[in-house]
């Protein structure tokens, strides 16, 4: 991703990066002489009268709003063409938010502020000026793909992609994120085209708004390889007369959409954790009383639901309907005790792979000899926790190191602890991108289980610390919900 002896993007700043002052102009200047301006890059920034910033015109702005529309330059001015409200991005933060930022809106142009006051202009050639494969020319290519097989190969690049911010030295987490980005528009992609099969097909169209969600790792943003699908389809309540159709409709788009995502490249649920299964394909009023049976009734069975469909998240559609599910989640688990204490006890009776004396203790012999989980040898525990303390104080993050924090935050930890906690749970899934990198270099399907002679003495000590961490977090659960005497 960058030359050998350049700053990595997870460490340099977005003002290191900038090139000089940014192109500016009042906002009565003529497109023309914008247009004039604009010799000395891809934008211009419009400016009030105080010098802050009001907007910016870019190359495309005059292709699509001038040119294409036969306006008269002379006569036009930057007002009237920029584009407004202004995407900004502060000075100080690190060029990795940037290229995140610039992926999530599917935008070539920051502008840079410090306090306030313009500081530059920052495109994505200036993030990234090798020539492979662009983060922000990967998401508009999946998002206008108009194959499966062109989704295929978009794919594949995301996977490429990951490996190079490895490389660079990024942290797992902040991988994690951009990862995150270019995989909804995937699902969102494969969505439009299971919808403009089923119309081909004289199936019509969605009969009531309807919302794709994700659930585990995908609704954490944690997951940075294409694992098992965990998704589900939630539609407006239609009206009894319309019922059966909605339901027929939404199960074909549903098994259309999944033979979409398996074609791409995602695996399948081997627990049927899908929109397919009729199950996870129903109405608003359906999904919630799923989750208030699991919160009244605190079976293993359900624990291990809510373990996962309560990590969600809404990808495509009508956002508002997993709204309301999260909504219900935060508002009534707080006020369950018992079901919080059964998932605690949960998470605090997974066993650590250590030994006495704190070393690393792994299997002798059999099929596993000398390896790990690193997913259920500690990250499952830390995700677990986290998930307990957003259930108990109604929290709205859903990320694991976002969860945590905001636990400090309500006292359960001090910030020492939460640094720890949060640096534990980093390790982990860095280990774990790394393993499973490294099986698909082989020719292998990625997993969880690594050999510890494969680790280096630093990651050997780190795994120690990261689990010796997690068994302190066990030991606090076990403390805050007496979970030695539930029963």
């Amino acid at each position: 991703m960058s030359d050998a002896g350049e700053l990595s993007l997870f460490v340099r700043r977005v003002r290191d990066l900038l090139h000089g002052p940014a192109a500016t102009c009042a906002p009565a200047t003529s497109v023309a002489d914008v247009a004039g301006l604009m010799q000395r890059g891809t934008g211009v920034v419009v400016l009030d009268p105080d010098g802050a910033p009001l907007g910016i015109v870019t190359d495309r702005d005059l292709r699509a709003r001038v040119v294409a529309a036969r306006r008269d330059a002379g006569a036009t001015a930057a007002v009237d063409v920029m584009s407004s409200p202004l995407v900004t991005i502060e000075a100080g933060e690190f060029a990795f938010e940037a290229l995140l930022e610039m992926t999530r809106r599917e935008i070539h142009h920051l502008v840079v502020v410090d306090g306030g006051r313009l500081a530059g202009l920052l495109t994505s050639d200036d993030v990234l000026q090798s020539q492979a494969v662009h983060p922000v020319w990967l998401a508009r290519e999946i998002a206008r793909a108009p194959s499966r097989e062109a989704l295929v190969r978009l794919a594949g690049d995301v996977t490429g992609l990951v490996k190079r911010l490895v490389e660079d030295g990024g942290r797992a987490g902040d991988i994690a994120r951009i990862v995150a980005e270019l995989n909804d528009r995937i699902v969102a992609r494969v969505l439009a085209q299971a919808e403009a099969a089923l119309s081909d097909r004289g199936q019509g169209t969605p009969p009531t708004p309807y919302g794709w969600l994700v659930f585990g790792s995908e609704a954490r943003r944690e997951q940075t390889l294409r694992t098992d699908q965990d998704n589900g389809l939630v539609y407006a309540d239609p009206s009894p007369e319309l019922a059966p159709a909605a339901a027929r409709y939404f199960a074909g788009l549903a098994d259309e959409a999944i033979a979409g995502l398996l074609a791409v490249g995602f695996p399948p649920c081997p627990g049927g954790a899908m929109a397919s299964n009729p199950r996870w394909c129903q109405p608003l009023a359906t999904w919630s009383g799923y989750f208030r049976e699991w919160l009244a009734r605190p079976s293993p069975e359900h624990v291990l639901a809510a373990s996962m469909y309560f990590d969600l998240r809404p990808v495509v559609g009508a956002p508002e309907l997993g709204a309301a599910l999260a909504a219900l989640v935060q508002s009534e688990a707080p006020r369950h005790r018992r079901f919080l204490t059964v998932m605690a006890a949960d998470v605090v009776d997974r066993r650590l792979p250590l030994g006495p004396l704190g070393g690393l203790r792994v299997p002798r012999s059999g099929e596993h000899r000398g390896t790990l989980d690193l997913k259920g040898a500690g990250g499952l525990q830390l995700v677990g926790a986290a998930r307990v303390h957003a259930l108990e104080l109604g929290l709205l993050e859903t990320g694991t190191a976002e969860r945590f924090v905001a636990a400090g935050g309500h006292g359960l930890y001090t910030q020492a602890e939460v640094t720890e906690v949060v640096d534990a749970h980093g390790d982990l899934l860095r280990l774990r991108l790394v393993h499973q990198l490294a099986c698909l270099r082989e020719g292998r399907a990625a997993d969880n289980r690594v050999s510890v002679r494969d680790l280096s003495h630093r990651d050997q000590l780190l795994l120690q610390e990261a689990l010796r961490t997690v068994g302190r977090v066990q030991g606090k659960l076990r403390e805050r919900f007496a979970t030695d005497y539930a029963g």
